[in-house]
This record gives structure tokens, C-alpha cells and sequence, in this order.
């Protein structure tokens, strides 16, 4: 069934639940600090942005899905597109090799910070770069569109990116640039997971049942959201929609969709759906 507590904070102003959330984290970092608990690469919970979870078992597990389903190397060049506080980046500073190369980038300043200070100091390969990009639920106050930004990477430098609970906040125009930049950056051998929310057929009806996590009810035009109101709470795309963003950015998809748990149905990998996407050849 559809979470009720969704329908309970959705009718919250979003600085007041945004407000509660850090206050309670703030304390649980407090009791982390107090408890010795907290450890040198344990970054504050306060600045976590989404998801919920462990985060250091949620990024090894995802470290084992960039491995066996999408093909990470230890010697090659990473780009981890909303790399918040280092996740991802943690468990690879054990996986990748002298050789490769780690790049991330973030909207949220504090985040980078703790990431240059507890990651690139300590791993010369890994770089960590503040993105001041406007987004209405996490960074409001940002100067630049994301529809506008330019990934820090050459042309036909990554070998492999990722994005992870990135594009499930965004709107039509600014995925679309995003899987633009990364047909610009990656190398022609390159690909690129990333993650949705897709209504396709079957999870429409698995909305529809009253089955799925999210109902995205609220239709946009340009993407469909949870929260009229800040759509980038949680956005939608219908299949054909983004099999359209995909082609217009030059990508493929590769097949099959690895389909998600959110909607009811029986996770292929995750709780969001994973696509892979590679350069046209």
C-alpha cells in the first residue's frame, strides 16, 4: 500500500519537515560523536540528503552491482553524478586501483567539504566538486540550472558513471542535459547506470492497485511528481518518454530495464529502476 505517512508530510510546508529531519539527525550525529561511534569515514548523518538504509552497507552493495552488472573496473575512471557524502566513494577507495580515477560532484557544499577532507585527502585519484545547481527540494538557494550544467570532466574521459536517486528529483529538461553531458564525457567504450522511477505498463497498474510506494498522480507535462508543488520531491517518466530523452541525447538503452521494487513488483536489483545506457556506436 502507499505509505500514509507520504500523504501526512506532503501537506507539511517542506522547510518544516526539512527542519525535523535535521533537528533528529542532528541529534543522532550528537549521540554518534558522544558514543564513539562515529569514525574518521563515517560522514555526519546531517548531511545526507535521501534514502534511507545503513550507508556504509548500501554502498557496498552497490559497489557489487557497478562490478557484476555494470562492468566497473579497478583501473578505470568513475563519475559519480550526486556523489552527496561519499557512499559510493567510500567503498571504492578499497576497489579502485592507483590507475583509476574517481570524479564526483554535489549540490550540497557541506557535503563536498566532508568529502574533501575525509576522502581526497587521503586518496589523490578521488576529486570532489561542488555543483551549485538549483533544485526546489534540496538546494534552493542554487544560482545554476541544472538544464545548464557542464559535468567537471573532459570529452570521451569516463569510462564508467553512475547515478543513483538523482534523476528519480529532476524534471524533464534537466535529465535531459544531464544524459547529454554524459554522452559528451563518456568514452566510446563507456556506460552509464543510472536510476528512475519508469511507469510503464505494469507499474502503472501496480499504482493504480494501490501497490506502489509513490502515486504519481500529479502530471506536469514535463515529468509526473508525488508534490505539486515541489515536484522535485519525487518525479516519474513514462517509458516512451524516456526511451525519447534517451535517443535525443544519443544514447542506447541496454536491455533488459532492470526494474525496481517502489511500484509493488519484484526487484530486479533495487528499489528504483536501473537503466544502463551506453553511446551509440
Amino acid at each position: 500500500m502507499y505509505h500514509r505517512y507520504e500523504f501526512f508530510f506532503q501537506r507539511l510546508p517542506r522547510p518544516f519537515v526539512r527542519f525535523l529531519r535535521d533537528s533528529y539527525l542532528a541529534l543522532l550525529d550528537l549521540r554518534d560523536r558522544v558514543t564513539g561511534k562515529a569514525g574518521a569515514l563515517t560522514p555526519p548523518r546531517s548531511l545526507h540528503f535521501i534514502g534511507g538504509g545503513d550507508f556504509e552497507s548500501i554502498g557496498e552493495v552497490f559497489l557489487g552491482h557497478f562490478i557484476k552488472v555494470g562492468g566497473l573496473k579497478e583501473n578505470e575512471t568513475v563519475l559519480d553524478i550526486g556523489c552527496g557524502t561519499g557512499r559510493m566513494a567510500i567503498p571504492m577507495m578499497k576497489y579502485l586501483s592507483d590507475s583509476g580515477r574517481y570524479r564526483g560532484f554535489d549540490i550540497s557544499k557541506k557535503a563536498i567539504a566532508w568529502c574533501q577532507r575525509a576522502i581526497a585527502s587521503r586518496k589523490p585519484n578521488f576529486k570532489f566538486y561542488y555543483a551549485n545547481i538549483y533544485n526546489k527540494e534540496y538546494n534552493p538557494r542554487g544560482k545554476v540550472s541544472a538544464a545548464e550544467y557542464r559535468f567537471p570532466c573532459d570529452d570521451n574521459s569516463v569510462d564508467f558513471a553512475f547515478a543513483t536517486s538523482v534523476f528519480t528529483h529532476m524534471r524533464r529538461g534537466e535529465v535531459e542535459r544531464y544524459l547529454a553531458e554524459l554522452n559528451r564525457t563518456l568514452k566510446p567504450s563507456g556506460r552509464a547506470m543510472v536510476s528512475f522511477f519508469i511507469l510503464d505498463e505494469e507499474n502503472r497498474r501496480l499504482v493504480k492497485e494501490g501497490r506502489a510506494v509513490y502515486d504519481f498522480v500529479h502530471d506536469l507535462g514535463d515529468c509526473l511528481t508525488v508534490d505539486p508543488h515541489t515536484p522535485e520531491r519525487a518525479t516519474a517518466f513514462t517509458l516512451d518518454d524516456l526511451n525519447a530523452m534517451v535517443a535525443k541525447a544519443g544514447l542506447k538503452i541496454e536491455q533488459p530495464i532492470l526494474y525496481g521494487s517502489w511500484s509493488g513488483r519484484k526487484s530486479m536489483l533495487d528499489a528504483q529502476d536501473i537503466v544502463i545506457v551506453y553511446r551509440r556506436s
